[in-house]
């Protein structure tokens, strides 16, 4: 897999952690929600430029989280 594909999905994958991490927040930042939104969004329109199809967008997004399980698991906790 390409290592920009990569890196945008990794990229993504952070992001939305980010995103459910201030909402759980007891009184969320909107602002912060916003703009990490807007991040979200331009990584993910950057993506399905270099991978137009969906379906193989999922398939990378997959190996992409296999792998880097298998990175924790091998090399312990990141």
């Amino acid at each position: 897999m390409n290592a920009l594909i990569e890196r945008l999905i990794a990229t993504h994958r952070r992001l939305n952690g980010e995103i459910r991490r201030e909402r759980a927040q007891p009184t969320p930042d909107e602002w912060r929600l916003k703009q990490l939104k807007k991040l979200r969004l331009a990584t993910k329109d950057q993506l399905v430029r270099h991978v137009p199809d969906a379906a193989e967008f999922r398939r990378a997004a997959r190996r992409l989280l296999l792998a880097l399980r298998r990175r924790r698991l091998i090399g312990g906790k990141a």
